[in-house]
């Protein structure tokens, strides 16, 4: 516990690129052992809209990406089904998503920095086009964060989307398919071009990166993307 203590002073924990595989799975076993708690104290101070300043409380993308639907506001979430950080702000997004404006669209995208990331960005995609990625996305994150299985091996993959009425063959020709590769291509690239160097990270409208920091915290992450949003609309 007092290992713990020393290790992780905030109690969660953002997954980056630069953490290695072996350090990063030592670190989510402390985690899942210590458990990750919203109500932390982290330091961020009192802010309101008109306080929401760049390279405070977001980035700037120097490279911005187009949208699909120039029509609508883009909000993509960049994140990983092993990141902690990621699971505790599922709850933030259903609430987020339930009052979302129709100018506004919500987008998933995986971060792929190494194979087990690509792995499970690719099986992320596969559920999508298999049209079950509802029910996928909380179950994957429940095996991995909760249940501490990894889903990386192929014959564990093939087994876990029997689960969801998905045989063998047909798993094996979605998730290999054009679409599937193509889908985990171009969310390496963007992810590449907005510079994303820790998950979750919101994206809005491909021009600004909103992350949490001691400037923002967990619940105040949308509002900032909120903010954001007006920004476009003006």
């Amino acid at each position: 516990m007092i290992l713990k203590l020393m290790l992780f002073p905030a109690s969660c924990m953002v997954y980056t690129k630069e953490m290695n595989r072996s350090l990063f799975l030592f670190f989510s076993i402390l985690f899942l052992i210590s458990g990750c708690s919203n109500d932390e104290k982290i330091s961020a101070d009192s802010i309101s809209g008109d306080q929401y300043r760049a390279g405070v409380h977001y980035e700037i993308v120097d490279n911005p990406t187009s949208v699909r639907d120039p029509s609508r506001i883009e909000v993509t979430e960049v994140f990983w089904f092993g990141c902690n950080h990621c699971y505790a702000l599922e709850p933030y997004i259903a609430r987020w998503k339930k009052d979302m404006p129709t100018d506004v669209a919500f987008i998933k995208s995986p971060a792929t920095w190494n194979e087990m990331l690509k792995t499970h960005a690719t099986i992320y995609y596969t559920a999508k086009a298999l049209g079950i990625e509802q029910q996928f996305v909380p179950a994957a994150f429940n095996t991995i964060q909760n249940e501490g299985r990894m889903l990386t091996g192929n014959t564990e993959l093939e087994y876990y989307f029997r689960g969801f009425d998905v045989n063998k063959d047909k798993y094996k020709a979605v998730s290999t398919s054009f679409g599937v590769r193509n889908a985990v291509d171009q969310a390496d690239k963007k992810m590449k071009q907005w510079k994303v160097t820790g998950v979750p990270s919101l994206i809005v409208n491909g021009k600004y990166k909103v992350s949490a920091s001691r400037a923002v915290r967990t619940d105040q992450l949308f509002e900032v993307v909120d903010f954001l949003i007006e920004k476009e609309r003006n």
